[in-house]
């Protein structure tokens, strides 16, 4: 029994290092990065390892190394009641399906529909035609005036900071096109999208906060950990065999 559960904390080891990494918050220059206001994003985060897990490759050119820093990205809060501080913090970061500290429950806050349809389009910088939709990735006033919408519109999804929706923030106004209704919007399946969380925390238990993190292919069953926790099962199983017969 003792030699089970050494192989079980073994792989479970294992399942932490493949999913586990660092970011910073902004780079050399910057706080948050060139386009956040306010409050919210959008945010510059930076890989500490450029070649670590957390895949930028289905980020267009508008949403990576916008910032003129190579590796970097950009993304937005999930949420609203919490805070990441500027360059140059460092945060351990893992990607999950959901937010961690959203209040609905054990497995935390689902992202919403509407905000992983909105985020992809985003990242990729391929918008949907047929809702009106564009962002603003060439003027640094107009693209603070549409990361200011579009923060506001992932925080009405998320059901964070009180906003109510407002049909002149175009992009609430396209996921309530896209989705039938608000409920449909908010609805979750933001993994539909291949839209994760990306949770920041910090070594000493200091602040914490989910970002939007691209993946670009759906992976609901949770990838890498559900896998390496599926080889701890099958040894598991194997080791039991031997100790039967």
């Amino acid at each position: 029994m003792k030699r089970m559960f050494v192989v079980f904390g073994l792989v479970l080891l294992l399942a932490s290092a493949a999913m586990a990494d660092q970011v910073r918050v902004g780079y050399p220059g910057s706080a948050y990065g060139p386009y956040q206001t306010g409050r919210g994003g959008e945010f510059t985060l930076t890989p500490v390892n450029p070649t670590s897990w957390l895949d930028l490759s289905h980020y267009g050119a508008g949403a990576r190394d916008a910032s003129g820093f190579t590796g970097s990205f950009q993304t937005f809060c999930l949420e609203g009641g919490e805070y990441i501080y500027p360059y140059s913090s460092t945060y351990d970061a893992v990607v999950q399906p959901n937010a961690v500290s959203g209040g609905m429950g054990p497995n935390g806050d689902p992202i919403s529909v509407g905000a992983g349809w909105l985020y992809s389009q985003f990242a990729s910088t391929n918008w949907v035609a047929g809702y009106g939709l564009s962002y603003n990735y060439t003027s640094l006033s107009g693209r603070r005036i549409d990361a200011d919408l579009f923060q506001k519109a992932i925080w009405w999804l998320e059901g964070e900071e009180g906003i109510s929706y407002s049909a002149s923030n175009k992009f609430m106004a396209a996921v309530v096109s896209r989705f039938g209704s608000e409920a449909g919007a908010k609805a979750d399946g933001g993994l539909n999208y291949g839209v994760y969380a990306l949770h920041l925390t910090t070594a000493n238990g200091g602040p914490i906060q989910d970002q939007l993190y691209f993946k670009g292919v759906p992976v609901p069953d949770g990838g890498a950990t559900v896998a390496l926790l599926g080889f701890a099962i099958a040894g598991l199983g194997f080791i039991s065999r031997r100790f039967r017969v």
